[in-house]
């Protein structure tokens, strides 16, 4: 959870009247965060379609880490990896 000492309804209120938004880590690699910082654009009208999001989400080239730091240098960060099977 991004907020544990927020209520549910504090946090609601501040996604929606002070634009309240988790922070990014530093090792997410910057067209990641290109697509969450659209997804949680103010303005629902300019957020992309779930199938546009799905496209972004599989074209993130991450087969030299996509721009990651390196697991051993993350400080605590969770970065995703892409894991593919059946």
């Amino acid at each position: 959870m991004p907020y544990p000492d927020l209520s549910f309804a504090d946090v609601s209120s501040a996604v929606v009247h002070q634009n309240l938004r988790p922070d990014i880590p530093r090792c997410c690699p910057s067209a990641m965060a290109n697509i969450m910082r659209r997804c949680w654009d103010a303005n629902p009208d300019k957020r992309p379609e779930m199938d546009e999001v799905v496209r972004l989400l599989e074209a993130l080239d991450t087969s030299k880490g996509g721009g990651m730091i390196p697991e051993g240098q993350a400080g605590g960060c969770l970065c995703f990896f892409r894991a593919r099977g059946p």
